[in-house]
């Protein structure tokens, strides 16, 4: 109706304003009244830290929470820091500040790497650091396919503005990325106190949670109100800790925002994946492979071949017997079975969880240059989509033809539905029918009213695309575009709006918005609870096989 109305609109969207400002305040508790005094120092188990206060909120960034996994410790568990070991800060620590990022390949050039390995940092913003507070805490994980990011990228991070609005504490942290975190190999696995090898970055993110239980009670959090979430592989880490027994009890919500629902490589066929990397080391010990440097481990990945960490093909249609390895593997540690299997014996993390994603996921790559129009885009899906069957291709163009929508909009929805969202819907489903906790599902189809640059990457359409919600949730997307609509803000709103209310209640805030898989919601400027999204074309794709072309990583 605000479309259509210009007056109506400016009203809808004071109203926008007014929520940002009271009614979060009224439903969550006054944001001010427990601002506390402005003196941003902290304690912790190491001893105390000094961050910032910005009129908003305090930020506390790069408290270190672990013994930095360098030299010998390089592809071990992580060690948490402790006085007794010698291993904590002497006098105040400065956490007014950034530290470096974990080793990763530079975006914008992969021929460089960036960061360092001495990175196992995390990030605290609160409205208040008053023990008393008992506030929500919010744990985020970074998405970048476990090989790039950081826990306090701009505009794809909380702020000490997130905090205030939301009266809320939330924290983010590094991992282990690429080989550092997630390199499984023999040789690894022999030197190991845990006799397993991988997954490096997910004990550093479990070890993350262990040390928000310690002491976010410092920073006015309480620790028996944790939500984890994550966008991308970060909310893949997520899945992974909803189903490891390392993870039991360290929180008590999840909310996974465009998640890849396929971990299915083990321990023993990683390594066997791994070997070419361990053949471009030159190297036949493990003394030859800790002295390393983290450029010359970087460049030995596979990137551009089996198992192909880089996964450019991921962001298109899958190809017939064309699969990439997996970065996270049951390990036997960490995960001691795969997700979906954990979930039906029994051994998940029992917590009200939400399944998100975007309705145009891959829409932040573009399509591919040789689909102009309505032919050409018939040829490609032929092309791709038929090297399952003529038969599969023609039913995939009637399920999406060009004709209401745009060659563009059909391309990233196919693409979105085979690679994500049917795949989601999977992983809801194994996690609703499996647990007692309840589970809840939507599919965000609001579109962004400009351009937007997410991640860097300069889009000149306007879809659904990967990490729109996000943006969204962290009220960031003033970062992205020039002029966020009225729309735009009122998605924000209304996507804060119920996942506030799943983080204080367990449920979100629209109360005919049922437990998958009875309902699915459509999030945009406003909530539509729906008995399902693309059911026919989910049910078309997994009966023909296509999970297993599902995003890995």
């Amino acid at each position: 109706m605000c479309e259509f109305v210009p007056m109506y609109k400016l009203w809808c969207l004071c109203c926008v304003i007014l929520l940002n400002d009271v009614t979060y305040g009224f439903i969550f508790g006054d944001q001010h009244s427990a601002s506390g005094p402005r003196d941003a120092l902290a304690q912790t188990s190491c001893g105390p830290v000094r961050g910032k206060f910005d009129g908003n909120a305090y930020a506390y960034r790069g408290i270190p929470y672990a013994v930095p996994p360098v030299r010998t410790k390089r592809w071990q568990p992580p060690e948490p820091l402790s006085h007794e070991d010698g291993t904590c800060w002497p006098g105040t620590f400065d956490a007014s500040v950034l530290k470096s990022q974990c080793v990763q390949r530079q975006e914008d050039d992969l021929t460089q790497v960036v960061g360092t390995e001495d990175c196992l940092h995390l990030n605290v913003w609160t409205p208040t650091n008053m023990m008393s507070a008992n506030l929500s805490v919010m744990v985020f994980i970074h998405g970048g396919s476990l090989q790039i990011g950081n826990g306090d990228m701009p505009g794809y991070a909380p702020t000490e503005q997130l905090a205030r609005d939301t009266n809320t504490v939330y924290v983010s942290m590094n991992y282990r990325l690429q080989a550092f975190g997630f390199m499984s190999l023999d040789i690894l696995s022999r030197n190991s106190k845990t006799n397993t090898s991988g997954n490096y970055g997910h004990m550093d993110q479990i070890l993350a949670l262990k040390w928000v239980q310690e002491n976010i009670r410092n920073f006015g959090g309480d620790p028996n109100k944790v939500t984890l979430f994550g966008q991308s592989s970060g909310a893949t880490s997520v899945m992974v800790l909803l189903t490891s027994p390392l993870a039991q009890g360290l929180f008590h919500r999840a909310w996974l925002l465009s998640a890849s629902p396929l971990l299915t490589k083990t321990k023993v066929g990683a390594a066997i994946d791994n070997m070419v990397f361990l053949k471009k080391t030159n190297c036949d010990n493990i003394t030859c492979l800790l002295q390393m440097s983290a450029n010359d481990v970087t460049q030995a990945v596979p990137w551009n071949e089996y198992p192909f960490w880089a996964m450019m093909d991921q962001i298109d249609l899958p190809v017939r017997g064309q699969l990439d390895g997996g970065l996270s593997i049951i390990d036997g540690y960490v995960l001691k079975e795969a997700p979906f299997d954990a979930w039906v014996k029994g051994h998940g993390n029992d917590v009200p969880v939400i399944v998100g994603t975007t309705a145009q996921e891959n829409d932040f790559e573009g399509i591919p240059d040789e689909i102009v129009n309505k032919s050409t885009y018939e040829t490609y899906v032929m092309r791709k989509i038929g090297s399952f069957g003529s038969d599969i291709a023609k039913m995939a163009l009637r399920l999406y033809p060009v004709g209401k929508e745009t060659v563009r909009h059909q391309f990233t929805s196919m693409v979105s539905d085979v690679r994500v969202g049917c795949g989601n819907d999977l992983l809801a489903l194994y996690a609703a029918v499996n647990t007692n906790s309840p589970v809840y599902r939507y599919v965000v189809t609001s579109v962004p009213s400009a351009p937007v640059s997410p991640f860097g990457i300069a889009l000149d359409t306007l879809l659904s695309f990967h990490g729109w919600d996000g943006y969204a949730f962290f009220g960031t997307m003033q970062e992205i575009m020039s002029h966020p609509s009225g729309n735009d803000i009122m998605f924000e709103a209304n996507l804060r709006r119920e996942i506030m209310s799943f983080v204080e209640s367990g449920s979100p805030y629209s109360k005919d918005w049922h437990p998958f898989p009875e309902s699915v919601v459509l999030l945009s400027d406003d909530t539509k609870v729906t008995s399902g999204y693309h059911t026919y074309h989910c049910n078309f794709w997994m009966e023909n096989g296509f999970f297993d072309y599902s995003w890995v990583n």
